[in-house]
């Protein structure tokens, strides 16, 4: 069951990897962690009210992935925002997905989690936030997935990786401009994430 899974969801990598999705250099190299520039750098503290959203709408993305609520995850992005999903063993082999493309793409990537009756979780940490002079956030944080098949199994690590997300205010909401998923290991596919 899960040896399918790989190959459905490698399957996928690779139709994506032909198609015009995929942009060169969109996600840092492993010397190139952004990091370092949140505390006495180019970015400023948010105000605890600004954090206080910043982090309401990473939960959202948490659990809009985690309930597979591919709608609402598009709606979590500007009209022209982008995610990226990185590979740390080759910075150009980077997918990346529109706004308005999101729903449609993850609703096939994740169909197997589906079939399987299997959950993916997601649990963030070290979630650093800087603010730069044009109002627009810049945050790092590491997120850690598990797959559970419901009744079945216990649940265990699929990957770890940091996220960068690009926040910006649109009207009276939070919104990604951009989010890279970077994650640890190379050759982790955008399935299931």
């Amino acid at each position: 069951m899960k040896t399918s899974g790989i190959f459905g969801a490698a399957a996928v990598f690779l139709l994506l990897a032909a198609s015009p999705a995929f942009a060169a250099n969109e996600c840092p190299g492993a010397s190139q962690m952004p990091w370092r520039d949140y505390r006495g750098g180019s970015l400023v503290a948010p105000t605890p009210e600004e954090r206080h959203d910043v982090i309401d709408l990473l939960s959202q993305y948490a659990w809009t992935m985690d309930n597979r609520d591919f709608n609402g995850l598009a709606a979590l992005f500007v009209d022209t925002g982008q995610y990226f999903h990185c590979d740390p063993g080759d910075v150009n082999a980077v997918l990346a997905i529109s706004a308005g493309s999101l729903a449609k793409q993850f609703q096939t990537m994740f169909a197997n989690l589906a079939a399987t009756n299997s959950i993916a979780t997601r649990l963030l940490s070290n979630i650093l936030i800087g603010k730069r002079e044009d109002g627009t956030f810049e945050v790092a944080l590491t997120v850690q997935v598990t797959i559970q098949t419901i009744g079945v199994s216990a649940a265990q690590l699929d990957y770890m990786a940091k996220i960068y997300a690009t926040i910006n205010k649109d009207g009276e909401l939070m919104k990604f401009l951009t989010l890279k998923v970077a994650p640890f290991q190379s050759g982790i596919q955008a399935s299931a994430r």
